[in-house]
């Protein structure tokens, strides 16, 4: 991916998680934070599948997905 690429797909991952932003005080209201997160995981992994399976992400780029998540869980952490 080009640089121009690689900013345009940040800006549109940005724009989608502003949108699910959104939504979340609402499911908050109903469900405690685990259950949200353990549902929000749920979502992601089952998502990750159906993308592969169906050949719209490559298992390096559902690998990818899972990877930023591990740094963005576990930023500024010394270990795992």
């Amino acid at each position: 991916m080009s640089d121009d690429e690689i900013q345009e797909f940040q800006d549109e991952v940005s724009a989608c998680a502003e949108e699910i932003k959104q939504w979340l005080p609402a499911l908050a209201e109903r469900h405690t934070p685990l259950i949200l997160l353990a549902a929000l995981s749920e979502h992601v992994g089952g998502s990750l599948r159906i993308f592969q399976d169906t050949g719209l992400c490559t298992a390096a780029q559902a690998r990818a997905v899972l990877e930023r998540l591990t740094r963005i869980t576990y930023a500024g952490q010394t270990s795992l």
